[in-house]
């Protein structure tokens, strides 16, 4: 077999378990036990306290008390140590994010 059929074939090869993945989802979610929000331009900026969870990009926020209280998609955020500050969120009865 000539070596531009050994490419062909091995990228075939890889790229067929990638046919049965799933569709993208959400990139992780977050639960807090505290939070504040303030108004940006493109929705909400939270800043979340005592919060379990992993995402950096399209995620889920559940503030459990606090002024920023209830569920929220994010855009991005950057977790550190128990802490999250996240920004283009939008508030949602369930996590999901909602088409406006």
């Amino acid at each position: 077999m000539k070596p531009i059929g050994l490419i062909l074939g091995a990228a075939v090869v890889l790229a067929v378990p990638l046919l049965g993945m799933p569709a993208a989802h959400a990139d992780g979610s977050f639960d807090c036990w505290f939070g504040q929000r303030q108004q940006e331009q493109d929705g909400y900026a939270l800043d979340a306290w005592s919060c379990s969870g992993t995402g950096y990009v399209d995620f889920t926020v559940t503030v459990r008390s606090g002024a920023a209280a209830g569920t929220y998609h994010c855009g991005r955020g950057f977790p550190w140590n128990g802490t999250l500050g996240a920004h283009s969120c939008s508030m949602t009865e369930s996590g999901a994010k909602r088409t406006p």
